[in-house]
């Protein structure tokens, strides 16, 4: 039996039973003295406006039904055969359970892919920033956060209030209102200074906005290195040129004809000379040193005997100047590396220790094993470094003293060569220095294979 007749009859049978119960209750009275035939029209009357209200009953229930199923198949995409107007709650309860089904599936694959989303921002370099419709914060990764130094949650809270940047209140108004990208920088003063580039793109959906910060800090130091190196080389060519240039004049001019002049000159001229080949054997050896050329030729190398032999090297001015050298060499395990770029080190600190010692001093030359690595540590007596130059020291061209380095003939690469060919061991290196009682360099390199 269908759906419809159900009702149909379970209504009628309602108001037959009624007429029935209270035909019988009425014991008498002017329905009691009627006829047969009045009280049968009576009843039959009475079926008749019950059975139009049932038939009105189930055809609304029916639109009901049918409304409902078409909704649950709207959302759970059903493309089988809509209900038909005889099908029971079963049926359509089928229906509905299918959507049910078909939503979860939808809501699971929606977390799936917001959890995905955030795991890929999280794993990006650049600072991500996601906002809703109002400018409030819906997520950021955690480069943001260490970025602009947030802590807790942030979910909720206004831009302008988490940050305090004006100029990034700013960007986000516009872009908000515009619906348009927009690209700001933006130069951090805390909790380090940092310079950021800003990109802000609209979000379709939620009327949010995305802002990507890539931090530019790096790059434009980089940028700055290399157009002052080229500045400082430039410098540091002219000088000696313009030098040899003008001692060749003279001589042309007619110093040539007396030999104590002509010597003298030709002497400078060589000087000078010596002096540029310097700078370019140390511009080829920081230029080999920064792209790593050494690494395909490292070898098991004796630290002592590579010391050894940058003594002989500073050996002559040791003597010239009248210093003491005082040797602290303990067997220590051989490192894996490159021999020349080490001994280039070891030669530039001795070197060092020489050039800004004072007359009669001492240099102290330590080598010992230490936890997992091997120490050298070259210690002089001289005039040592002001603190507020130890953080660049290590700089290409910096000069402490820009006087004194050239007149001892120095380029203002030998610090920079030994950070390099320190890193390129994977070692370390530090300097401990106090004004007018020397300079202790320290460098650690690891035991073992690279």
């Amino acid at each position: 039996m269908s759906f419809g007749i159900k009702i149909f009859v379970t209504v009628w049978a309602a108001a037959l039973l009624g007429l029935a119960i209270g035909t019988l209750a009425v014991e008498s009275g002017e329905f009691v003295r009627t006829s047969l035939g009045l009280r049968l029209a009576t009843v039959l009357a009475s079926a008749a406006g019950a059975a139009a209200v049932a038939w009105l009953m189930t055809r609304s229930l029916q639109r009901e039904l049918g409304r409902l199923d078409l909704a649950a198949r709207e959302i759970s995409d059903d493309r089988s055969d809509p209900v038909e107007p005889s099908s029971s709650f079963a049926q359509v309860e089928r229906v509905i359970e299918r959507a049910a089904t078909r939503a979860g599936e939808r809501v699971g694959a929606a977390e799936s892919e917001s959890r995905q989303l955030k795991a890929v921002l999280g794993g990006m370099p650049d600072a991500v920033l996601v906002t809703d419709a109002d400018g409030r914060v819906s997520f950021v990764n955690q480069q943001w956060r260490d970025l602009f130094s947030l802590a807790g949650p942030v979910a909720g809270v206004s831009v302008s209030e988490l940050c305090r940047q004006a100029a990034l209140d700013r960007m986000l108004a516009v872009a908000l209102e515009s619906r348009q990208p927009q690209q700001i920088e933006l130069d951090l003063k805390e909790p380090v200074q940092r310079n950021l580039v800003l990109n802000s793109a609209p979000l379709t959906e939620s009327r949010g906005v995305v802002i990507v910060a890539q931090d530019m800090t790096d790059l434009l130091r980089l940028t700055e290195i290399r157009r002052d190196f080229v500045a400082n080389v430039s410098h540091e060519l002219k000088t000696p040129l313009s030098a040899i240039r003008g001692f060749a004049e003279t001589l042309v001019e007619g110093a040539k004809e007396d030999p104590r002049a002509s010597e003298k000159f030709l002497r400078r001229i060589l000087k000078q000379c010596s002096r540029l080949e310097a700078l370019l054997s140390d511009l080829l050896a920081l230029s080999r040193l920064e792209h790593a050329e050494s690494r395909a030729r490292a070898v098991s190398i004796d630290l002592a005997q590579i010391l050894d032999e940058a003594v002989d090297v500073v050996g002559e001015r040791l003597v010239e100047k009248g210093l003491a050298l005082e040797l602290d060499i303990r067997p220590v395990p051989t490192v894996q590396g490159d021999a020349q770029s080490l001994e280039r080190l070891c030669v530039n600190l001795l070197d060092n220790a020489v050039k800004y010692n004072r007359e009669g001093g001492k240099v102290l030359l330590r080598l010992f094993e230490s936890g997992e690595g091997v120490v050298l540590e070259v210690e002089d007596t001289g005039i040592g470094i002001p603190e507020s130059a130890l953080d660049r020291l290590f700089e290409r061209f910096y000069r402490v003293d820009k006087g004194r380095s050239r007149e001892e003939g120095g380029t203002g690469l030998g610090l920079a060569i030994v950070k390099h060919s320190t890193r390129l061991h994977r070692g370390t290196v530090d300097v401990e220095s106090e004004l007018g009682r020397g300079s202790l360099f320290r460098v650690r390199l690891p035991i073992g294979d690279r």
